[in-house]
């Protein structure tokens, strides 16, 4: 038997948006400092990909906390 306790859904979004936070960031860095066009531009694009990740994530936190009280 699982004695461990299961993560609440703010628990998994607020990981989830770390997770992408950070893939954000790591792209975009690696971005600025790339010479080669193509490349860059890939990495760009894949920034933005987890921007849009990170949107989702936070429209989804706030569905979940539309008319729950402040804690």
């Amino acid at each position: 038997m699982n004695t461990t306790p299961r993560p609440t859904v703010d628990e998994l979004l607020n990981l989830a948006l770390q997770k992408e936070e950070t893939a954000r960031d790591f792209y975009a860095k690696l971005a600025q400092g790339c010479q080669i066009d193509f490349v860059r531009e890939l990495l760009e694009q894949l920034a933005n990909e987890e921007e849009k990740h990170v949107h989702m994530i936070r429209n989804m936190q706030a569905r979940l906390h539309v008319g729950k009280k402040p804690a």
